[in-house]
């Protein structure tokens, strides 16, 4: 296979480069390189843009999970590379009890601690990682079948922010292909990790459905304009939510926050959910949140959709949302409070006067 690579892919040359990381100038680096041909390459190539610009030469990390026999010595391999770089790198352990399930997932969230705590130890703004087209084609497909949001749908973002960190893949519009060719140009030695080929793992049996998707026409490319359409129309959903915050939100002291629900639910569905939403998320930073966004937004379709029927019938209405209690009023007042311990995303239809009492028990 890599035969076949180094003859008709072309490895990534430092014109390329030189666009493509001139967003890093003046930033300290923090490369995370698995040992992989991304990761392997971007290392590469970001420090010999880095020598050619005259800036600080990057710091590397590894993160070793522990989760297989030879994971240390990956590791070891990874910082041996770094060295033949001249760059000074760490190998990071995760250690503990690991979860039965969702294996993959608590991997994910360890590895950007880890990280993250390592950029804050060395200084570092800027956290690399190197994710690909192929990459962004599988996470895209996994949030399909999910049934995310536009938001999911948007994909990874080239630049964003992970944990307190500027977080930047600059590899995201290259196919693996690409950079397997590059290694092999320049002679970088990367070994293969066997995970990515489990079919115990969702994005490995996405990653061997992909050749099936591809000969339909639906390839990483074509996933990768999807999402960028995603991302442009969740930036317009956001902006008419803002819009619609402004036109509908009333001041006041009482409460987190408290709205005209008939103007509110006066707009299309899209941007109410989009508004309760960015009212919600500014009080709850829950970890199934962050790791199950699309029982998220299923919780707060199905609120939208009471709060509709609750509106249309003139009756009141108390739902918990996101550690917030979300009352609606006869008069059209939505309003919240913070949620003392209860069951989550139950309802009660309320009369106003036991409201303003507030006698009854939400169940």
């Amino acid at each position: 296979m890599h035969a076949r690579i180094a003859r008709t892919a072309l490895p990534v040359c430092a014109a390329e480069c030189d666009d493509r990381f001139a967003c890093l100038t003046g930033q300290r680096l923090l490369l995370a390189v698995s040992g992989g041909p991304d990761s392997i390459a971007m290392m590469g190539l970001v420090a010999e843009w880095a020598r050619r610009h005259a800036q600080q030469a990057p710091a590397v990390a590894v993160v070793d999970h522990g989760l297989r026999d030879g994971s240390a010595d990956e590791a070891r391999s990874v910082l041996d590379a770094a060295a033949s770089l001249d760059l000074g790198a760490a190998a990071l352990r995760w250690t503990g009890a690991k979860p039965a399930t969702g294996l993959q997932a608590a991997a994910r969230a360890a590895r950007y601690r880890l990280l993250a705590d390592h950029a804050a130890a060395l200084g570092a703004t800027t956290l690399l990682t190197a994710h690909t087209l192929d990459d962004q084609a599988e996470t895209v497909l996994m949030r399909l079948s999910r049934g995310s949001g536009l938001t999911g749908l948007s994909g990874m973002e080239r630049l964003g922010r992970t944990r307190g960190l500027s977080h930047v893949r600059p590899l995201l519009d290259l196919a693996k292909d690409r950079l397997v060719a590059t290694c092999l140009h320049h002679g970088w030695r990367f070994s293969a990790d066997p995970s990515n080929q489990d079919p115990r793992f969702a994005r490995a049996r996405w990653r061997a459905i992909m050749p099936v998707l591809e000969r339909q026409g639906l390839d990483a490319g074509r996933l990768a304009i999807f999402a960028r359409r995603m991302a442009e129309a969740d930036a317009a959903l956001r902006l008419m939510a803002q819009d619609a915050l402004q036109e509908c939100r009333i001041d006041t002291l009482t409460c987190l926050w408290r709205l005209d629900a008939g103007k509110l639910f006066a707009n299309p569905v899209a941007v109410q959910i989009r508004v309760l939403d960015e009212l919600v998320s500014a009080a709850d930073d829950t970890s199934d949140n962050q790791s199950r966004p699309e029982l998220r937004l299923q919780r707060i379709e199905a609120c939208a959709m009471a709060f509709r029927a609750a509106l249309s019938e003139r009756a009141a209405l108390r739902r918990s949302l996101g550690r917030q209690i979300l009352t609606l009023t006869t008069g059209a007042i939505l309003s919240a409070q913070p949620e003392a311990s209860r069951r989550r995303g139950a309802s009660t239809l309320l009369s106003d006067s036991a409201l303003a009492r507030g006698r009854q028990r939400t169940t």
